[in-house]
């Protein structure tokens, strides 16, 4: 009959592996592991702290059965948990030090048994040591031995230990809807975020024109198994544990981590404060590689339609005063136009083939360099890792990357059809995936890349996608031991990866810009700037212009320094048609341009453009001389934080991993309020703070000023007010004047040239 935990380690003393004198074990680098027979606990403490236990009495490690039902379409995946047998209890039959070639000193192996797992017993280990290579934490590793003769064998890990009511969760990636993360379960798998996320209508409309393609309040491009709390404290699983995880805030004293795999590392520690805890995380994981200084001395125009338009409207942004530091042309490879859901639109997509469309840029190179030498007006395009066929493209082709990459197979493959696996992102819009398992795949298009994207000598790229790996059984990579299951979510890094080492042998390596929206466990080192991803064009919470601040909050505690989102966003939201809006289409106001471009002009890394996905519906920032002239404003006060943002990006950023944008419990842990908010201000480095307006039809906005208790001042540039930490006041936002504030009267060089455009500008009236 199976031991029970509190009777098993009632037994503990009598296990002479234990010793009976000794219940502390020195882990190095003034950390050590103990045990309390009394509480029946294991303790990790560093200078006299506890900076991680195990709950009094309660198994901190279980393992349980049960295949998740996971439905896919269009990248839209939908997780529904299946659990059956779960182990019921834990012993501990031997915990002692043993020799470790990499670690500091000796680490600590604790062994026994899961109890009642499906009516057997299940043998167990779990590891604790402190790394040579980051003497500063703990290092941990937990395995269970598989049971293959059990009738329902356990697949699944779960790790639980002591948190406590007002502990708060912070980071796991681009998640937009929560704040603290306390009392949500996240999971941790890259896919499609959904159009909607929660917010309704629009959300039931998406889902019901597709599968979940509303997505929910948890989906995200991203896949990043980590926390930084609000004591902080720092948890991450390593970056080759890939395998699908939940982290589950739900109980108020304990997190419980449940990872898909019999064995799963990771990493713990303690920060003085959260800015560090960030540094500490970045010290693993790597730091994102610099930006170049152009990015810094205006916009990225995000244009399509071809040369002719580009020309036209470079030409009459300088005409508005509106400073340009490059362009983005995403339809460079050509428009491959998508039905839309209702009536006769169109929605603008991409030809997947990876060549200059001779209609649209149909001198493509030398256009690139004209832009260049005339205008300084660098260029930037746009690349995923999808393959089209394009033998229906209209205007024809030269090669079709598609049917050559078919042939050798260089496509991630579908064992079922024996062919490539075809992926979907909508109607009409099928393709393969690159299987970058296969180096002849990466050899080839490397070639691809060498030879007809980057040889135009274009600044950068969007990497786009990254979150389509199919996961069913079916699914063949050329070569990986583990299963696509494993592989999905460790895809979005080796697509960065490979890009960024393409990328570094090209001439113009040193001014590129590299951008991504998917990511998992260490891309940040693979790119120097991290992109929202598709927001639609609405003032909503979970899926539009408040969603971006939410996301470059938690990315920043993630790794991700540099950020930035679609000025004006991305995706047009369409509801049933009536006699006024024939198409359904929700059009993109010029007031959420004006007001998007302002946020992006004191939040982002960087101050890009997009037309949508429905150009035509949608107010752009060159559609009359007044969003023109609000969109050229808003580039000019991305510019003259300019100075500032380097000064952050060079010292901070590179040097200590911290984010660009930094939510206010950053700064703020004791204040409880500064930790639940989301969008609804930040801080910009150390010596801004923002409330940027997110609501229609406001002319001012409340602002919360963190800091209760402190001697914290904020003074707002535009009026001079200054107000006190733990103060709330209605402040003055007019189309323009976002509501900024200078913190604790802070002076620089780099801050006056922003402090000069506004006095400059602040007579300037706006109109949107």
């Amino acid at each position: 009959m199976p031991l029970t935990y509190l009777g098993a380690l009632a037994m503990l003393t009598a296990l002479p592996s234990l010793g009976q004198a000794r219940s502390t074990w020195p882990l190095g680098s003034g950390l050590e592991l103990s045990y309390q027979a009394s509480q029946h606990q294991i303790s990790i403490h560093q200078d006299n702290q506890t900076i991680f236990s195990t709950l009094p009495g309660q198994p901190f490690l279980s393992a349980g059965a049960g295949k998740d039902q996971i439905v896919e379409d269009s990248g839209n995946f939908n997780i529904t948990n299946v659990a059956q047998a779960r182990c019921q209890g834990l012993n501990i039959t031997q915990l002692a030090g043993i020799p470790r070639r990499d670690s500091v000193k000796n680490q600590v192996a604790v062994r026994g048994y899961l109890l009642d797992c499906g009516g057997e017993d299940i043998a167990y280990v779990m590891n604790f040591w402190v790394p040579k290579t980051l003497s500063d934490r703990v290092a941990f590793e937990a395995t269970v031995d598989s049971d293959a003769n059990a009738s329902v064998p356990v697949e699944r890990l779960y790790l639980t230990f002591a948190s406590h009511a007002r502990e708060d969760f912070y980071g796991l990636g681009a998640q937009a809807s929560f704040a603290s993360m306390k009392n949500q379960s996240i999971p941790i798998f890259s896919r499609e975020q959904g159009v909607g996320r929660g917010d309704q209508p629009y959300t039931a409309i998406e889902d019901s024109q597709g599968f979940f393609s509303g997505g929910d309040q948890y989906t995200t491009y991203t896949a990043i198994p980590q926390y930084v709390s609000s004591d902080g404290r720092v948890f991450y699983l390593e970056e080759n544990d890939t395998a699908y995880a939940v982290f589950d805030f739900q109980r108020p004293d304990a997190v419980t981590v449940r990872y898909d795999s019999l064995s799963v590392h990771g990493h713990l520690m303690q920060a003085d404060n959260m800015l560090d805890a960030i540094t500490m995380l970045t010290d693993y994981t790597g730091r994102m590689p610099a930006l170049p200084e152009w990015v810094d001395h205006g916009a990225l125009l995000g244009i399509q339609g071809g040369q002719e338009k580009v020309n036209r409207i470079v030409k009459q942004g300088f005409e508005h005063d509106c400073p340009v530091a490059g362009v983005w042309l995403q339809d460079w490879s050509g428009t491959h136009l998508q039905s839309a859901p209702y009536g006769n639109m169109n929605i603008s997509r991409l030809w997947w083939n990876w060549e200059s469309d001779t209609s649209l840029y149909p001198t493509w190179a030398e256009f690139v360099q004209t832009l260049r030498e005339q205008h300084g007006v660098r260029t930037l395009a746009y690349v995923n890792p999808f393959l089209a066929n394009v033998s229906s493209k209209s205007d024809g082709y030269r090669r079709n990357l598609f049917q050559e990459a078919s042939k050798h197979r260089y496509m991630v493959q579908n064992t079922t059809t024996n062919s490539t696996a075809i992926i979907s992102s909508g109607k009409g819009i099928d393709a393969g995936i690159l299987d970058l398992t296969n180096e002849e795949t990466r050899a080839w298009f490397a070639d691809v890349l060498r030879t007809q994207v980057w040889s135009a000598n274009i600044s950068g790229c969007m990497w786009d996608f990254g979150e389509y790996t199919p996961i069913t059984a079916d699914t063949s990579l050329a070569n990986i031991s583990t299963s696509a299951f494993f592989y999905h979510n460790q895809y979005p890094r080796d697509w960065a990866a490979y890009q960024r080492s393409v990328a570094a042998e090209m001439p113009l390596f040193h001014e590129m810009v590299t951008f991504h929206r998917s990511a998992s466990m260490g891309a940040n080192r693979h790119m120097n700037l991290f992109w929202v991803g598709d927001q639609a064009t609405l003032w909503t919470p979970n899926d539009g212009i408040k969603s971006v601040v939410t996301i470059q909050g938690q990315m920043g505690i993630s790794g991700y320094a540099h950020s930035h989102s679609d000025i004006g966003g991305y995706t047009t939201v369409f509801e049933p048609p009536t006699t006024s809006n024939s198409s359904g289409a929700i059009p993109r106001s010029a007031e959420l341009l004006g007001r998007w471009g302002e946020l992006g002009a004191v939040s982002s890394a960087v101050f890009r453009s997009h037309e949508g996905n429905v150009p035509g519906v949608n107010a752009q920032f060159y559609s009359n001389s007044t969003t023109y002239a609000y969109f050229a404003y808003n580039a000019r006060m991305f510019r003259s934080l300019g100075p500032y943002r380097r000064r952050i990006l060079n010292t901070e950023s590179q040097r200590r991993g911290w984010p660009l944008l930094r939510m206010p419990v950053l700064y703020h842990p004791e204040d409880l309020r500064a930790r639940q908010i989301s969008y609804e201000s930040f801080f910009l480095g150390r010596d801004l703070y923002v409330a940027p307006v997110l609501d229609e039809g406001h002319k001012s906005v409340e602002v919360y000023f963190p800091g209760h208790g402190s001697n914290r001042t904020y003074t707002h540039v535009w009026s001079g007010q200054t107000y006190r930490g733990g103060q709330t006041a209605q402040v003055s936002a007019p189309f323009g004047k976002p509501a900024v504030f200078v913190v604790d009267g802070a002076s620089s060089p780099e801050l006056d040239v922003f402090l000069d455009f506004v006095r400059k500008e602040n007579g300037t009236v706006l109109h949107a």
